[in-house]
């Protein structure tokens, strides 16, 4: 088993990207053998110079450990926006665990404001931005985003290894539901921003139209760059409406390819 691992993080981390190797890697050590995302192997590695604190039987961390993340090519694409250009803050709604922020946050050039309601990848997103001494210079919240405030519910398994896919939209795709109570706030009662320079990630799981609609004065009234995660070609056209470019990509490994129709739900949107 522990060879089997060894050769897994080996093909995962150092060989280039070749037909059939996610699918190795799966048959080699694969997250779905835990009945549930605690009983994994626990582990701290490096990513991208930071430690990072996680467990085999969760998806996202199973990624990071055997690939040095899931989304290498579009964290060093945001790494490269924020090194060649002045961004004031880096909103990061649905942050999970900080994969995609911690390696920015890093660079101490822009602040991070983060919002994550589960308490499960809320804890571990603190825990991996105190073990890298970042944590008292950037901003956390334990909350969802949505047009509206007040008490919500989000679904989640723990069953499933990609307890990413927790949503505030009940899904018959999370098997074995669970629910926990949650506070939701909109960005534009929480902040006053105008005239700032704004990378602003949003990765909701379907609850996109929301959080835009509780976001329309900080859209419009600032200069942001979004990755959003969706396939909603309406919301996209909404976005459009009020100014902003949009950019279809795909990304494989260390690679950010900009397309020209969509492959799948990784948009960037651009107001500058």
């Amino acid at each position: 088993m522990i060879l089997l691992k060894m050769f897994a993080r080996l093909l995962g981390k150092y060989f280039p990207y070749f037909k059939g190797k996610n699918l190795l890697i799966r048959l080699l050590y694969n997250p779905k053998k835990f009945k549930n995302i605690h009983s994994g192997e626990k582990f701290i590695t490096d990513y991208f110079g930071l430690k990072y604190e996680g467990i085999t039987s969760n998806y996202i961390d199973w990624g990071v450990y055997f690939y040095g993340g899931h989304e290498k090519g579009l964290v060093k694409y945001l790494i490269d926006q924020v090194e060649d250009d002045k961004f004031d803050y880096y909103i990061d709604i649905g942050a999970n665990t900080g994969t995609l922020s911690l390696p920015i946050a890093k660079t101490k050039k822009t602040k991070i404001i983060s919002f994550e309601p589960l308490t499960y990848n809320f804890n571990r997103l603190v825990n991996n931005y105190k073990i890298n001494n970042l944590y008292n210079d950037n901003i956390f919240h334990k909350l969802a985003l949505s047009n509206t405030r007040g008490e919500k519910e989000i679904y989640y398994s723990e069953s499933s290894e990609n307890i990413g896919t927790s949503s505030l939209i009940e899904s018959k795709e999370i098997k074995d539901d669970q629910i926990e109570k949650i506070n939701s706030e909109t960005l534009d009662s929480l902040y006053d921003f105008k005239n700032k320079k704004i990378i602003m990630k949003i990765d909701v799981e379907e609850y996109e139209n929301f959080v835009i609609k509780g976001s329309l004065d900080i859209l419009k009234n600032n200069k942001i760059l979004i990755y959003i995660e969706t396939d909603d070609l309406n919301l996209l056209d909404q976005l459009m409406k009020i100014g902003y470019k949009r950019y279809f990509f795909k990304h494989r490994e260390n690679i950010v390819e900009f397309t020209n129709e969509s492959t799948g739900k990784d948009v960037i949107l651009k107001n500058f």
